[in-house]
């Protein structure tokens, strides 16, 4: 597995892709009869720099994109450049396992079949930000009903405050005539 864990994608990312051969100790030569470890051996040595993509497309499949709705709709061109550049995966090719003078393409299916895996992929995303969208809709919603009531309050507050200078100003009025009444009478 320290050639390609499949267990999951991020497994399979942090592999090793860079060993491109084993050999023993005693100078013999030693068959490797797995022909996964061939097939990332050759791939290591003869595509270092499409190595870890090629092995996340040969062993899984579907490409979980949930993981990857944290970054939003940031992570969308990140992820088409992705698919652009594994694209090249459907056209290298290795020595074949069982015949050396054949060779054979390290991803095996057809470029339909690839192009519909990266479309799957990004719909999910999308369908992924929609759903992520509606929650934000129902947050937005929640707070736009809070707005109201802050609006509501600070309506009826500025309305009683209003009521208040009213009646500050009409007891002012009211207090104002007391005492020129008193000091009309204090002065007669």
């Amino acid at each position: 597995t320290a050639l390609c864990d499949t267990s999951n994608v991020n497994s399979t990312y942090l592999s090793n892709h860079t060993i491109q051969e084993f050999w023993n100790d005693n100078d013999e030569d030693f068959d490797i009869d797995d022909e996964s470890v061939v097939l990332y051996l050759q791939l290591n040595m003869r595509y270092p720099k499409y190595a870890a993509r090629c092995k996340i497309l040969m062993n899984h499949a579907h490409l979980n994109m949930a993981p990857l709705l944290q970054w939003e709709l940031k992570f969308l061109p990140l992820a088409v450049r992705w698919f652009e550049r594994a694209k090249s995966c459907t056209t290298l090719s290795i020595d074949d396992y069982n015949h050396t003078d054949y060779r054979r393409r390290v991803l095996e299916e057809s470029e339909e079949v690839f192009q519909s895996r990266a479309l799957t992929a990004l719909y999910e995303f999308i369908r992924g930000m929609t759903e992520k969208v509606l929650e934000r809709r129902d947050e937005l919603a929640l707070v736009a009903a809070c707005d109201d009531k802050i609006a509501m309050v600070k309506e009826e507050s500025d309305r009683k405050i209003t009521q208040l200078e009213d009646e500050n100003k009409r007891l002012r009025g009211i207090l104002k005539s007391m005492r020129n009444a008193l000091d009309k009478a204090l002065k007669e």
